[in-house]
C-alpha cells in the first residue's frame, strides 16, 4: 500500500509538471532558461552575435529541450563548426562552441575551411588568406591542391596569393610577389615544381621585372618581362 501510495504521487507531480508545461507561459515553465553562457575560444565569431542566435532558446524548459535541438541552434551562426551543450539546473545551458578554422577566400567571397566546407559570413575582418577559385562545386579540389602547392613552396620564398580552377580544367596560380603562373590542365605539379626550380636558380633576383610565366612546356617555361623597367 505505501509503495502504491509513493508512486500515485509520483506519478501526480510528473502529471503537474507536464500540465504545468503546457498551461504556462514561456516565462512560467518549470526551469526555464533563464541564462546561456557561451565558453570556447572566439576568433572570428562575434560573441554578441551568438548571444542573439541562442536568445530563442530562453524560455525553453530544461525538463523538455532536447540537446539535438539546442545544438541545432547552437551551429546556426556561420562561424560555428561544432557546439556542445549542458543544461546546469535549474535555469541554465552551457554551450561550448568550437570555431571554423577559415583557410583561404572562394571565390572572393566566401571562406573555404579547413574541412572543407564553404561558410558565408554575413561580415568581419579582412583576413589574411589566399584567394582560392573555381566553379561552384570544385571547393574541396582547389582546397586539396592548395595544400599540396603549399607544401611544394614552403622551403621557396613563394607564397600564393590566388590560386585559380578554369572551368576548362586549367591552373593559374599569383603569388604575393604579383607573378602570375600558367600551368595549364596536366603535370600541374610536375609544372610547378619545374618553376620553383627556375625561379630558385634565374628569376628569384629579378622578380620586379617578371610579369608572368607559362609552366605548359615540357621542359622549360617561358618568362614575359616587364618591359617598361
Amino acid at each position: 500500500m505505501r509503495l502504491a501510495a509513493l508512486l500515485g504521487a509520483i506519478s501526480l507531480i510528473v502529471f503537474a509538471i507536464f500540465q504545468g508545461e503546457q498551461d504556462s507561459s514561456p516565462n512560467e515553465r518549470w526551469f526555464a532558461v533563464k541564462k546561456i553562457e557561451i565558453e570556447g575560444r572566439l576568433i572570428n565569431a562575434k560573441r554578441q552575435e551568438l548571444e542573439i542566435a541562442y536568445d530563442v532558446l530562453l524560455g525553453e524548459s530544461l525538463l523538455t529541450l532536447s540537446l539535438s535541438q539546442a545544438e541545432t541552434v547552437a551551429v546556426s551562426p556561420e562561424w560555428v563548426a561544432s557546439a556542445r551543450i549542458r543544461k546546469v539546473w535549474p535555469d541554465k545551458i552551457v554551450v561550448e562552441v568550437k570555431e571554423h578554422q577559415p583557410i583561404a577566400y572562394w571565390n572572393s567571397r566566401q571562406i573555404v575551411t579547413s574541412n572543407g566546407e564553404v561558410i558565408s559570413p554575413r561580415h568581419g575582418e579582412t583576413l589574411p588568406l589566399a584567394n582560392l577559385k573555381g566553379p561552384d562545386s570544385s571547393s574541396q579540389v582547389v582546397l586539396d591542391q592548395f595544400g599540396l602547392m603549399s607544401q611544394m613552396l614552403s622551403n621557396s620564398s613563394l607564397r600564393i596569393k590566388e590560386l585559380v580552377l578554369e572551368k576548362r580544367g586549367a591552373w593559374n596560380i599569383k603569388f604575393q610577389n604579383d607573378v602570375y603562373v600558367k600551368l595549364g590542365r596536366d603535370k600541374v605539379l610536375e609544372r610547378l615544381q619545374r618553376f620553383i626550380a627556375v625561379y630558385k636558380s634565374d628569376l628569384s633576383g629579378k622578380i620586379e621585372n617578371v610579369l608572368s610565366v607559362d609552366a605548359r612546356y615540357p621542359h622549360g617555361v617561358a618568362v614575359q618581362w616587364n618591359e617598361k623597367l
